[in-house]
């Protein structure tokens, strides 16, 4: 059997590979990071049979992009009869670094250089990522 708890925690056995899913998707929209459209991507994981090895060399890939990927836009001088490459599809919204502490989770943004000391101090540098947040992220994951 299993009990229904009132809010969402995370599992000991788990919460270190729900942390290397979060790395591998992005937080707002839910898209991996990594493009299944770019070559270089594709061939490194096509041949990889075992799934705890392709989890671990999509993570290597993801890990590093510190951005969701938007498409780029479409230019409407193209010619018409090509067919659309389909894109990353990505929202562009900047990716958080994401921190263990004990059984909790941290999400940290990088500051960007242009930003003045205003607006670093408005915007806490490290927040709790609460595993109803969590959860609502790995929903966003689609199937296909």
């Amino acid at each position: 059997g299993h009990i229904e708890l009132a809010r969402p925690v995370f599992h000991p056995g788990f919460i270190v590979k729900v942390k290397k899913i979060l790395e591998c998707i992005c937080v707002n929209c839910g898209r991996l990071k990594a493009d299944s459209s770019d070559a270089t991507f594709a061939d490194r994981i096509r041949h990889i049979r075992d799934p705890k090895a392709r989890m671990q060399a999509v993570w290597n890939y993801c890990k590093s992009k510190m951005v969701c990927q938007p498409d780029e836009p479409k230019d409407d001088n193209d010619n018409a009869e090509d067919e659309p490459k389909k894109g990353h599809g990505g929202c562009g919204a900047t990716q958080p670094q994401i921190r263990k502490e004990g059984l909790k989770l941290f999400v940290q943004y990088k500051s960007g250089k242009d930003e003045d000391e205003e607006v670093k101090s408005l915007q806490p540098d490290k927040r709790l990522f609460p595993p109803h947040e969590v959860y609502t992220a790995l929903k966003k994951i689609s199937d296909s």
